[in-house]
């Protein structure tokens, strides 16, 4: 039995030492693609730049390997990440369709999806279902942007080989609308001789992030380390140095508040729960997590993002808070939460006197125009529930200005909130009225899912202490209860 015993176990190591042979006979050198887009990678005078280029440059300095980044046309270069082992594709917007395809080492850098028209071709649009009745758009072939419309049921994508090409059928009046980022737009247009003016913003899609794409077959161990040197040069300095020459603050994707250790806290401009003045972040809500970090004995690191920024790195960073969040079931599961700090009813608010009746969601679906704040939980829940009339906009304000000039025909907003965002956008809250409260939600401090349970509550443990000592009430009354 004991010789039977020593041959298996003789047999089991010997297949073992072969299986490994063979993964390691099968890795190859690296393949390592790119593509001409600027301002992230690109050709200029002959040779390979751009803020990602020089990222994964150093990424290779470091891992003492040879630069072998190829250009080649995305169509090609997806297609060899796609079918190829040992390969590595960047810059690569990582998708939920996307995700179980290949191994990911970042985030590069956040970019922002919009609908661009020819500047006075008269297209306007305010919905994607406005989009789909569209003649034409431009899009590149293969690229994340044609995916997720197509993903959409959009029918009328016109495809071409370069952005460039998207570009000029656009300014020749061949498509209506061409599907791109604001930050490769600039640069695609100079390199094509027009003037970046000479196209408009009509409608905000979405902000996704980028990744260095590596195929499925290539050996973990690779990602992992590139992993691993990514960030640390996020640690060091060296990755926020390369991008800023090349992008603005707002897309570099740092480690979470630049601490091993700590815990990244973020907040909207949302008064008067949290806004930004000359002195740092103010607002109740900022003012009674300032009063947790002190108790709890961690710094000040409290940054003011738009929201749509901050909620992407909550949802794709370790270690990050973001405050107010609406805790709605749809987010249940996907962050860890302390509160709640406030409740809030969201309202639907009309122009005062429009003559305007909503007694229900229903009624609220029949209206043309309902004016929403990009990715906010509003928005949110309203998309869930099957609206289609929504109209997005990045900055809160920009409602309330649509709604006085009666381009939207309802905002959602909340009790809590209407008011100040009405003030800051130079308008009288008094000239607009509430229509219909739709939801009540409480707001919490969400965390990421990997914050350590701990942190997590600590944090609540120091909020319950606040109600219990009063410390609570105090600061709500003192920056929101008195005057309002």
């Amino acid at each position: 039995m004991a010789t039977q015993r020593f041959a298996r176990q003789s047999l089991m190591v010997f297949l073992s030492l072969a299986s490994f042979a063979l993964d390691l006979a099968h890795a190859g050198p690296l393949k390592i693609l790119t593509e001409e887009s600027p301002p992230f990678n690109y050709t200029d005078r002959g040779t390979l730049t751009g803020a990602a280029t020089e990222v994964v440059r150093e990424i290779l300095r470091r891992l003492g390997e040879p630069d072998t980044i190829e250009s080649l046309p995305w169509p090609r270069a997806y297609h060899m990440l796609q079918t190829e082992a040992d390969v590595a594709l960047f810059s690569t917007t990582r998708t939920a369709e996307r995700e179980n395809q290949f191994q990911w080492v970042g985030p590069l850098y956040s970019v922002r999806f919009g609908f661009y028209a020819r500047r006075g071709s008269g297209v306007r649009i305010a919905s994607l279902q406005e989009a789909r009745r569209v003649g034409a758009i431009a899009t590149y072939r293969n690229d994340v942007r044609e995916q997720l419309l197509a993903s959409l049921g959009f029918t009328n994508l016109d495809r071409s080989a370069t952005p460039t090409s998207c570009l000029r059928k656009l300014m020749e009046g061949r498509v209506d609308l061409w599907l791109f980022d604001n930050l490769g737009l600039p640069r695609v247009a100079r390199a094509a001789g027009l003037d970046p003016d000479a196209v408009e913003l009509v409608l905000p899609f979405r902000e996704y992030t980028s990744y260095i794409a590596f195929s499925g077959r290539t050996p973990v161990e690779i990602a992992a380390r590139w992993q691993a040197l990514l960030d640390g040069m996020k640690r060091d300095g060296s990755y926020a140095a390369i991008c800023r020459r090349w992008l603005p603050e707002e897309s570099l994707v740092l480690l979470p508040g630049g601490l091993l250790s700590g815990v990244a806290i973020f907040t909207e401009d949302a008064p008067p729960a949290s806004f930004l003045t000359r002195s740092g972040p103010d607002g109740f809500a900022v003012a009674i997590v300032r009063e947790v970090l002190r108790r709890i004995g961690q710094p000040d690191t409290i940054e003011v993002r738009p929201w749509a920024h901050a909620y992407n790195l909550l949802q794709n960073q370790p270690k990050v808070a973001l405050f107010p969040t609406a805790r709605l079931p749809a987010r249940e599961g996907r962050f860890k939460w302390a509160g709640p700090l406030f409740t809030a009813n969201w309202t639907f608010y009309a122009r005062k006197g429009a003559g305007l009746r909503v007694s229900s969601l229903a009624d609220a679906r029949a209206v043309k125009r309902i004016g929403t704040y990009k990715d906010d939980a509003r928005e949110q829940f309203l998309q869930e529930q099957g609206f289609q009339n929504l109209v997005s906009s990045n900055r809160d304000g920009v409602n309330v200005r649509h709604l006085v000039q009666g381009h939207i025909d309802l905002w959602a907003s909340s009790d809590i909130q209407m008011a100040e965002i009405a003030r800051q956008a130079g308008y009288d809250p008094a000239t607009l009225e509430p229509i219909f409260r739709f939801q009540r939600f409480d707001n919490y401090v969400a965390f990421s899912a990997e914050t350590p349970d701990e942190v997590v509550s600590a944090w609540q443990q120091a909020l319950n202490a606040l109600r219990e000592d009063g410390t609570f009430d105090r600061l709500t009354r003192q920056r929101y209860g008195e005057g309002h």
